[in-house]
């Protein structure tokens, strides 16, 4: 995330901006909305959050690992493979994200989305 984003025309702090800036890279609530129900290998990730090419979901996770949402874990068995998961800090995000969903079924159709969005 560009800090930059983080910050008012004057240079200050803004926890909101922050957190927009965080959950508005794209596939950020995806991946974090997928993982909401346990881990999840590499491969699994990429076909729930779909779309998503393998460079791009590689370094959101990466991002996302470093800034505590996400843990990593590398299974030895053979053959090897890659698991994630949210963290404490990512499940409060999954959480905070409850009221976007609340507010997507009581406003948007699943059968015509553009139209909801046309109003």
């Amino acid at each position: 995330m560009d800090a930059r984003l983080a910050r008012t025309r004057e240079g200050d702090y803004c926890p909101v901006r922050a957190s927009l800036a965080l959950v508005g890279q794209r596939w950020v609530p995806r991946i974090v909305y997928e993982l909401r129900g346990g881990r999840l290998r590499f491969n699994d990730l990429a076909l729930t959050v779909g779309g998503c090419n393998s460079r791009t979901l590689r370094d959101r996770l990466r991002d996302l690992e470093s800034g505590g949402l996400v843990t990593r874990h590398e299974v030895t068995a053979a053959p090897p493979w890659v698991e994630y998961e949210l963290t404490d800090r990512g499940r409060e995000l999954a959480e905070a994200l409850g009221p976007i969903a609340v507010w997507g079924k009581r406003h948007l159709s699943a059968a015509a989305p553009a139209a909801a969005s046309a109003e």
